[in-house]
């Protein structure tokens, strides 16, 4: 039996390779406008430099 050869073996590689990319990249959602994924939480507010006078108990 008579083999394949290296130049058809190789081209199948690339034409395989081409075609996974080109369908990971066919099905990416396209629309990257909206909103993002992440969910940042706000920043923490500042801690003032002096204690406060009001009388509250802070933990």
């Amino acid at each position: 039996m008579q083999g394949l050869s290296d130049r058809t073996v190789i081209l199948a590689m690339v034409l395989t390779l081409f075609l996974v990319f080109g369908l990971i990249f066919t099905t990416r959602a396209p629309d990257r406008s909206g909103p993002a994924h992440l969910l940042w939480r706000d920043q923490a507010p500042a801690e003032p430099s002096a204690p406060e006078s009001s009388g509250t108990l802070r933990i």
